[in-house]
């Protein structure tokens, strides 16, 4: 496995999608006519920014070399980040979920979710925002959001409000991705199947495979990577339920928080940091952000 740009061919055909999933008491549906002009807007980006990455692209690296890139600390990206906070539109957003419980460990990976965002924002020349603080799914602002993420090593649990936003979060096109982070089966995992259903009455988890055609383009959005589950490292596939034949909660088993997290920054030597240790070497760590970069072009296209 190469840190290279190479996409194949031809760019994938997209489908447009609100990008936000609507805020509450209003009668408008997630699809609605009035975000079409937001939405064009950010297809066109999208696809300006893969006319690029072509098979002549420079790799990564090379990329890095040439721009001079520095290293950014963690302290600097909230930094950068906090500039950004008053123009959220059109930025790839993924939200931490803080859940009511309190045993939750829901912040187990700090610099996960910002230096994933950061290496998407860097290989699809897409802006990006990140947002360190919890999100409260009992409160409307989870409305605002796209893509909603949550992580624990321990059981987990929403009470009756956030479970109802959440199910309405996701009628109105959200997308949830769970994170177990002990890769070897923990109460993280146990909780999956019962707590979605109450999300999802009657909801049961199907494997993402190449050959279904709700979830086909998941993982070839840019990169053409082994699906999880048959990448050369110990790894699982993943899972996923659907709503109204739409794919809604993803589920990794494999702790690929650990993976996108680093203990160094990104330089122009090293583009992806050097990780934590039990989070891959870095090859390994290359395939995670590679899935990430293209599964994250599906949850907000699809």
């Amino acid at each position: 496995m190469t840190s290279g740009f190479a996409v194949g061919q031809a760019a994938p055909v997209l489908v447009e999608r609100e990008t936000r999933a609507g805020a509450p008491g209003t009668d408008a549906p997630a699809r609605s006519a009035r975000g079409f002009a937001p939405r064009l807007f950010s297809l066109l980006v999208f696809f300006s920014a893969l006319l690029p990455l072509g098979a002549d692209a420079q790799s990564w690296a090379e990329r890095a070399r040439q721009l001079n890139r520095t290293e950014i600390s963690a302290t600097e990206a909230q930094k950068r980040s906090e500039q950004g906070e008053q123009d959220r539109r059109n930025k790839i957003r993924i939200r931490k979920i803080q859940p009511a419980m309190p045993s939750v460990d829901w912040n187990t990976d700090p610099t996960a979710i910002p230096y994933m965002l950061y290496q998407i924002g860097k290989r699809t020349d897409l802006p990006v925002h990140f947002d360190s603080e919890g999100l409260n799914t009992a409160k409307d602002d989870i409305f605002q959001e796209t893509v909603l993420y949550l992580t624990s090593h321990y059981r987990w649990g929403f009470n009756d409000k956030e479970n109802a936003n959440l199910t309405l979060f996701l009628k109105r096109g959200g997308t949830l991705l769970l994170d177990d982070c002990y890769p070897r089966g923990s109460p993280f995992s146990e909780s999956v199947r019962p707590e979605v259903a109450k999300m999802i009455v009657g909801a049961e988890p199907r494997v993402l495979t190449q050959d279904d055609p709700l979830v086909r383009d998941c993982f070839k959005m840019i990169y053409a990577t082994p699906w999880p589950g048959a990448a050369e490292f110990e790894n699982r596939a993943w899972q996923y339920f659907p709503l109204d034949n739409r794919p809604t909660i993803f589920f990794s088993p494999n702790d690929d928080g650990c993976g996108w997290e680093i203990s160094t920054p990104p330089s122009a030597s090293n583009p992806i940091g050097e990780g934590i240790g039990h989070g891959g070497d870095n090859r390994q760590r290359e395939t995670m952000y590679q899935w990430m970069a293209n599964w994250v072009l599906f949850a907000y296209t699809h």
